[in-house]
């Protein structure tokens, strides 16, 4: 359990979320059945990473990490990595110096519908912008 509870603990540090949240809608209450499928895909990863981050970590790194916090938090005990192994796993991640960069919209990943672009009502001669409700994160990856 206390691997299992250390996958959790990576999770929160990648997406900036805490491990149950009722205040979130349904399906994003439990953090980990939310994040598992992004955490295998780096295309679908870079939509559940912390925004605040701007970009600020190593896109390889954050890859490895999720990797290793899917493997942590498996269901059957068996298959979780001894934490050896995983503290092993994040020391080696101190290696890599890429960078995200932080730059224009990723519409898809839009989460719950919504998308990160502005949109502009030109109905009835009005020009209202009505922005997203998502934090405008902007990440890219390479």
């Amino acid at each position: 359990s206390d691997v299992y509870s250390f996958g959790v603990v990576l999770i929160e540090l990648l997406t900036g979320r805490r491990a149950i949240d009722k205040k979130r809608p349904k399906t994003e209450q439990n953090l980990v059945d939310w994040s598992k499928p992004y955490l295998s895909n780096s295309k679908r990863l870079r939509c559940i990473m912390d925004p605040r981050l701007v970009g600020q970590y190593s896109v390889k790194g954050a890859k490895e990490m999720a990797l290793l916090a899917l493997q942590c938090t498996s269901l059957n005990p068996k298959d979780r990595p001894r934490i050896q192994t995983a503290v092993e796993t994040l020391e080696n991640l101190q290696k890599f110096k890429d960078m995200a960069v932080t730059y224009g919209h990723w519409p898809q990943c839009a989460r719950n519908g919504a998308s990160n672009k502005v949109k502009i009502d030109l109905r009835a001669g009005g020009n209202h912008k009505r922005l997203s409700p998502l934090v405008s994160g902007r990440t890219t990856w390479f």
